[in-house]
């Protein structure tokens, strides 16, 4: 498997779960403002909801990654994602 493919792999899977992880989110909090039963407050946490599923996938993106890079040692595997640029 060459390192274009390997990239390829490596972002196609990375973006599978942050779909999965904000749908995840998303329905938890779907879920949440359908058991409160009062309409002000359930448009509040739809609202609050969404910005925070999409808060939380950012933020466990990240750390996934920094673990993944880390774990699998992609600097070695995927060289041209991770080469620095000069200027």
């Amino acid at each position: 498997m060459t390192s274009n493919s390997k990239m390829v792999l490596f972002f196609l899977l990375a973006t599978v779960f942050n779909i999965l992880l904000m749908s995840i989110l998303v329905i938890l909090f779907f879920g949440i403002a359908a058991w409160v039963h009062t309409q002000p407050l359930s448009m509040i946490i739809l609202f609050v909801g969404f910005i925070a599923s999409i808060v939380l996938t950012f933020l466990a993106y990240g750390r996934l990654m920094k673990w993944v890079t880390v774990r699998f040692e992609l600097e070695k595997h995927i060289p041209q994602l991770f080469k620095s640029r000069k200027k």
